[in-house]
């Protein structure tokens, strides 16, 4: 049974609300930490200092949590994606065995029913002209738009960062795209043939 294409999209969703959270509140602890700073300078054994910790402690706390329901939320998207592409390529396996079977079957039976013709003796035929040779196709797989920016990212990070293990949130940062929808990206990507993951956050460009 194939997983409702609703449910992926309202994890992108709410990943990029809880990404969008966790944004608002790094920029708050910032806000916090500057303030605790300045009244440390001028009442530091004060309660205007101590109320002004308890907040940064307090926002801190939040952001480190949402942070933590962030990291959740990839994973149940990541397992997700997975599910549903496992779907497609059971679908799109089957008729291209058929296919390959039956193709066989034609060229076996072609061998038995040719009847042996004796060589007569001609002229040597003209050469043909030599035609290039198709150019090797990656893998199948759709790329879209998001897709090109990760791997534009990719290429950029890898200049910089060599044999560096990468997070998706550093990929997502590179590339302007949403943290919600970095793993379908790469998963697309890796799909297609253009990446290949070594190692959980190493990668290499074809």
């Amino acid at each position: 049974m194939s997983l409702n294409a609703h449910i992926l999209q309202s994890i992108q969703k709410a990943g990029q609300s809880i990404h969008d959270s966790r944004e608002l509140l790094k920029a708050e602890v910032a806000s916090h930490t500057e303030h605790l700073i300045s009244v440390m300078g001028s009442q530091p054994l004060g309660p205007i200092a101590d109320s002004a910790f308890g907040q940064l402690k307090l926002v801190a706390r939040m952001l480190q949590e949402m942070q933590g329901l962030e990291e959740q939320l990839r994973g149940i998207y990541q397992s997700a994606t997975q599910l549903k592409a496992n779907d497609v390529q059971i679908i799109e396996a089957l008729p291209h065995r058929r296919s390959t079977e039956a193709s066989y079957d034609r060229v076996e039976d072609a061998k038995v029913v040719a009847p042996v013709e004796r060589r007569k003796p001609s002229r040597k035929p003209s050469a043909k002209p030599v035609t290039e040779a198709a150019p090797v196709k990656r893998r199948g797989g759709r790329v879209s738009t998001n897709d090109d920016r990760v791997l534009t990212a990719l290429r950029r990070l890898l200049k910089v960062f060599k044999n560096t293990t990468l997070s998706q949130a550093q990929i997502a940062a590179e590339a302007g795209i949403p943290i919600g929808s970095i793993a379908a990206s790469l998963h697309r990507l890796q799909n297609a043939g253009r990446v290949v993951q070594m190692t959980r956050g190493q990668y290499r460009l074809t």
